[in-house]
């Protein structure tokens, strides 16, 4: 099962969170064109850095402080994990804050199933490092969501995922099973894709471990 993080294992979008408190207001004009499909995401995240001023202390402050869980979804890769079924995140976000977040929560997650972008502080600022994948096919995308899965699927995998957001589409167009929120949901309505809405990740589990088909939307 391939996961998104932020604002899917987590609660709220942990990136948009840190540059609302660290970034000036500008940053949101490269945020609304990216969603509103006029830049490509490596654009987008390049114009929104110049306007982070942030302290790494500072930083990991606010996500003790701010950052939450999803819910059910500690229980739910415990439960994958025990029977069998490898679990992945696959996430265009941050290993500044995502690698800090999986090990204050104690998700127990391998460093092979972790698979992100990398940034780092220097004088205040934040300097991303790509990750972008070879094959990549869709500019709403870097690090390769769909790429990634099409790999799984070419080892035999049957592929689950779930997201919520934008850079989540092309992943939702080849996964053999999708769990879908927020604008994922809407985007798979759009397309007539079929999908499994989802709340929290105790539904997530419901469905995997007590399949009911009536469960899925197009």
């Amino acid at each position: 099962m391939v996961f998104d993080f932020d604002g899917t294992i987590t609660e709220e979008d942990i990136f948009d969170g840190l540059f609302s408190r660290y970034a000036s207001p500008e940053f949101w004009e490269a945020h609304r064109a990216y969603h509103d499909r006029e830049i490509s995401m490596k654009e987008a995240y390049l114009a929104m850095a110049e306007h982070f001023r942030g302290e790494r202390d500072k930083i990991y402050s606010f996500l003790r402080k701010e950052a939450r869980l999803r819910e059910g979804f500690k229980e739910l890769h415990h439960r994958l994990a025990g029977a069998g079924i490898r679990s992945l995140i696959v996430s265009n976000g941050f290993d500044i804050y995502l690698d800090y977040l999986v090990k204050l929560w104690n998700l127990g997650f391998k460093d092979r199933d972790i698979i992100c972008h990398h940034a780092e502080i220097i004088d205040g600022r934040f300097i991303p490092s790509f990750r972008e994948h070879r094959d990549l096919r869709h500019t709403s995308c870097l690090i390769g969501k769909a790429e990634i899965i099409r790999e799984l699927q070419g080892e035999g995998a049957f592929v689950a995922f779930a997201g919520n957001g934008y850079s989540d589409t092309p992943a939702a167009h080849v996964a053999d099973l999708v769990f879908a929120r927020d604008r994922l949901a809407d985007y798979c309505r759009e397309e007539r894709l079929t999908f499994i809405p989802f709340l929290t990740f105790r539904e997530v589990e419901s469905y995997l471990f007590m399949p009911n088909t009536e469960n899925a939307s197009r």
